[in-house]
């Protein structure tokens, strides 16, 4: 997980295009698993869970502990104007008297120049936060963020501005994205896509630490990816690609440019072969999938020769 961006990212920028209103604010949604939380992994968020129920404030300023854009969100910042010609200062300081403090002291002043320094209020934005379904003893829990500052497109700050509030939002949660000003939950989930990271094959320890980011893995989990990560390099893949939605994380091979095998890691219970389209069809859900005529793909169940039937429909659309 990235901690923080040294620029906006490019998917923020190409999502920035496809949103009408000129009033944004960056905001995402996230799935934590309910033993992240008990672990104390959004604690600086006041996210808890404690005798199995879960709890978390409507908004909060982001601690200053948590990134340089969080403290400058609460400290403000100061800058130094080089474009700006220097100015003359002066630093005073106690000498002794005749090179002793016992007959006393005397002030000595020196006259320098630097560039001048602006000092850049903080914002004090805070991060609201609002959960799909806060029910007690969930597995995961699916929680929206967004940062309460509106930025405003064509505003003569807004790329300063959207840059910060994103480090702050990514810095708190490990997330960012950026959606109209007063979108609600389902807003979100409506325009929620798969962002696809491709990658050449490495090792499987490296695939594992991208495929988990973020959160601490359990024995059982690395044990499948381990699996999986095997079979999908025995389909020699050119590349491996990681998808994130927020929400779900995919994880799977790269045949050849009309030819990808993934799965969504958490519900696992199905492979998706699918061709041309690929890139617009996983960003369809499960149920959409299944209830349209869409075509374009295949699904195979994790039944008990699953493999042997990927492996086929892939021999039989290699080119």
């Amino acid at each position: 997980m990235e901690k923080n961006f040294r620029k906006t990212p490019s998917h923020i920028l190409i999502k920035l295009q496809t949103i009408t209103p000129d009033e944004i604010q960056v905001g995402c949604l996230k799935q934590f698993s309910a033993i992240d939380i008990e672990n104390g992994l959004l604690a600086h968020l006041g996210i808890v869970i404690k005798e199995a129920e879960l709890s978390f404030p409507d908004s909060l300023i982001p601690l200053s502990t948590q990134g340089k854009h969080s403290k400058r969100n609460i400290d403000g910042q100061t800058i130094k104007r080089s474009d700006l010609p220097k100015e003359k200062y002066e630093i005073s300081f106690e000498s002794p008297n005749w090179g002793d403090s016992y007959y006393g002291t005397h002030t000595v002043t020196w006259e320098k120049e630097r560039y001048p320094r602006q000092f850049i209020a903080p914002r004090d934005n805070e991060i609201h936060i609002d959960c799909m379904d806060a029910s007690d003893k969930l597995q995961d829990y699916v929680f929206r963020f967004h940062v309460s500052e509106v930025l405003l497109k064509g505003d003569e700050e807004f790329e300063d501005r959207l840059f910060d509030c994103v480090n702050i939002l990514q810095e708190n949660v490990g997330a960012s994205d950026v959606a109209a000003a007063g979108s609600t939950m389902n807003d979100y989930l409506q325009t929620l896509n798969v962002a696809w990271d491709i990658l050449p094959p490495g090792t499987v320890g490296e695939a594992i630490n991208r495929l988990f980011q973020g959160r601490t893995p359990d024995q059982v989990e690395v044990d499948v990816a381990t699996e999986r990560y095997d079979f999908f390099l025995s389909l020699n893949p050119t590349q491996i690609i990681y998808g994130r939605s927020g929400l779900n994380r995919y994880f799977g091979a790269l045949i050849q440019d009309d030819l990808v095998v993934f799965e969504n890691t958490r519900y696992g219970n199905a492979v998706y072969i699918m061709f041309e389209n690929w890139r617009a069809l996983s960003q369809k859900s499960r149920v959409e999938l299944m209830s349209s005529q869409a075509s374009g793909f295949e699904r195979v169940l994790h039944t008990t020769n699953w493999k042997i039937q990927v492996t086929a429909i892939v021999e039989a659309h290699r080119k």
